[in-house]
């Protein structure tokens, strides 16, 4: 609301409350007790979010409506740049902008065709991987496509933010109440195309969505009403045009889908901030960071990585001004002397060094290379400090084609690192790290933790007594700000392990301790973890998963980090503990 309020034109703002059982209401009219422009409509159901909007539609006065989501913020700038652009286009009967995911990427939603039958079909089936050879296997998510440099027209907008002209409203008429909540927006850009009205995406406007905060605490809920909002799309809109079997076999899709997600949902990684995922390790907040006016600058690619998170504060602590490259850098910035820059680094080198001398690479290892050239040509950088895997050893041998690619991708790329800074005089470190964790944020330990949390049961093959050394991400970062300036790491690489050694069995046990949950062990054949493994892999959340994983379970899997330990006074910290 104070974004809302803070808009250069001059607004109205009404705010529809669907029964909430939380201190929102009291806590907006504490916080503007006196704002005449802020009108509060307060109902006694939740009656889904078609029909609070139009609740809201007697009340409004403006000649344009926003309808704008709960969890959205917007610029001050934002209505008058889109109000400018919906006066330059009177066919236009509602206009969408960029919606950004508060990591800086481009939200699905805001701009899409209509997902017909056909286009649902090859979503469902993943033929859109085959559109590059015919067009007419295109999916009708759009994120995947270049932002287009002007207002284009488009099919679909996201609800999460709908600028309407009321004139054009008031022809179409007002959002179809049957749909309680999804899929609303989808039929009310459906009504205003068939009116004759355009739809415009505006992609120099941007604005932040959280997205499902309010409906997080009942995921299985959603999905429900989700995909009954996607039967009655199709069949309102579509039943009498496409053949009768071709609409059974999106509408099997729909209810497989609706089982599939319920179930991921069910055991599938919650949103960050979960209470299931809340550990006493999260990294400190950089905008707390005491810090010495910066002296040096450093580059680090993949800032927004689990050891990033823990890094980037260790060096502005440390006197560093950074500049950190993302493909997803978070809106808004997080601190005046940490510089973000959006790009994808695998699609090419670096932009510019920014005068940095040190380049610290916490991405995929093997998107190193490809920079080199880059920075060779600007001269600038001296020292590099870049992150490998012990995968580099477990999975040499992998029965499973990508691990032994991956593996391979992993050497190359050292390799190629070693010949380039011998020929160039530059010192490089590289840091092989083991089973990284950071509850709530790693791939490893979360998700083992959200599966006990959900079950109250872990599966095991054999007795578990392979051994582990899971390694914080904080004691990674600190280890890499150790190295920079000390000479005993040039040139040289190092396995980083944890401070503690234990089997598999064990950490399970550690794990449900720290989330106070007494888990029981259940011993399965090695085929059936195998089978349940992959299966599990195609679920949200777990693509990572390999049926691989299974066979390392009871093999020893630990590194010795004592020259970490004489170079960098490396001294991790043990298993789950500060």
């Amino acid at each position: 609301m104070r974004s809302v309020l803070a808009s250069t034109v001059p607004i109205e703002a009404i705010v529809v409350d669907n029964r909430s059982t939380d201190d929102s209401m009291d806590i907006l009219r504490r916080d503007f007790p006196d704002e005449n422009r802020l009108k509060i409509i307060e109902n006694q159901e939740n009656f889904g979010f078609a029909k609070a909007n139009n609740i809201a539609l007697p009340v409004a006065q403006g000649d344009y409506l926003l309808f704008l989501n709960p969890d959205c913020l917007i610029r001050p700038d934002t209505l008058s740049r889109m109000l400018t652009v919906m006066e330059q286009h009177p066919q236009t009967g509602m206009a969408g902008c960029l919606i950004l995911n508060p990591d800086g990427s481009e939200q699905s939603g805001c701009r899409r065709a209509v997902p017909t039958p056909w286009r649902t079909f090859v979503r469902l089936t993943s033929l859109y991987r085959l559109s590059k050879y015919h067009p007419k296997l295109n999916s009708f998510i759009q994120t995947d496509t270049p932002l287009p440099t002007e207002p284009v027209e488009i099919e679909a907008i996201s609800g999460a933010f709908m600028l309407v002209r009321r004139s054009a409203l008031e022809k179409v008429g007002p959002l179809d109440e049957g749909y309680f909540m999804h899929c609303e927006d989808l039929d009310w850009c459906m009504r205003f195309r068939q009116a004759g009205f355009q739809i415009l995406f505006v992609p120099d406007v941007e604005i932040l969505h959280v997205g499902g905060v309010c409906s997080a605490s009942r995921p299985a809920l959603v999905e429900y009403y989700k995909h009954r909002g996607m039967v009655r799309f199709y069949r309102k809109f579509f039943r009498h045009q496409y053949p009768t079997g071709l609409m059974w076999l999106v509408m099997a899709g729909i209810g497989i889908r609706y089982c599939a997600r319920s179930l991921a949902v069910m055991i599938g990684p919650k949103k960050k901030g979960d209470a299931a995922d809340s550990s006493n390790t999260h990294p400190e907040p950089v905008e707390s960071v005491e810090h010495p006016l910066p002296t040096r600058r450093a580059i680090v690619t993949g800032a927004t990585s689990l050891i990033g998170d823990f890094l980037l504060p260790a060096l502005l602590r440390a006197g560093f001004e950074v500049h950190a490259i993302s493909r997803k850098p978070p809106i808004p910035a997080t601190h005046r002397h940490i510089i973000w820059h959006r790009q994808d680094i695998s699609n090419g080198g670096l932009a510019e060094t920014y005068g940095a001398e040190i380049l610290i690479h916490l991405a995929p290892l093997w998107t190193l290379p490809p920079l080199l050239d880059g920075i060779a040509n600007d001269g600038q950088i001296k020292r590099i400090i870049a992150f490998s895997s012990t995968s580099l050893f477990t999975k040499e041998n992998s029965g499973y084609e990508q691990e032994r690619e991956m593996v391979s991708k992993l050497k190359k790329a050292e390799e190629d690192l070693h010949a380039y800074c011998a020929k160039r005089n530059i010192d490089w470190t590289i840091f092989r790290p083991t089973m990284v964790y950071s509850l709530g944020r790693d791939k490893n330990i979360t998700t083992i933790a959200r599966f006990i949390k959900r079950f109250r049961f872990f599966p095991l093959v054999g007795t578990g007594d392979g051994l582990r050394q899971p390694v914080h991400a904080e004691d990674l970062a600190l280890a890499c700000l150790d190295a920079i300036g000390n000479p005993k790491t040039f040139n040289k690489s190092y396995n980083l392990s944890g401070g503690e050694v234990l089997t598999y069995r064990e950490m399970i046990y550690r794990v449900s301790v720290h989330l106070g949950i007494k888990c029981k062990i259940i011993h399965i054949p090695l085929p059936l973890m195998r089978f349940a493994l992959g299966w599990l892999s195609n679920l949200p959340g777990y693509q990572k998963v390999t049926p691989e994983a299974a066979n390392r379970i009871n093999l020893d899997m630990c590194f010795d980090h004592h020259d970490a330990t004489s170079d960098i006074n490396f001294t991790p910290r043990r298993f789950l503990t500060n």
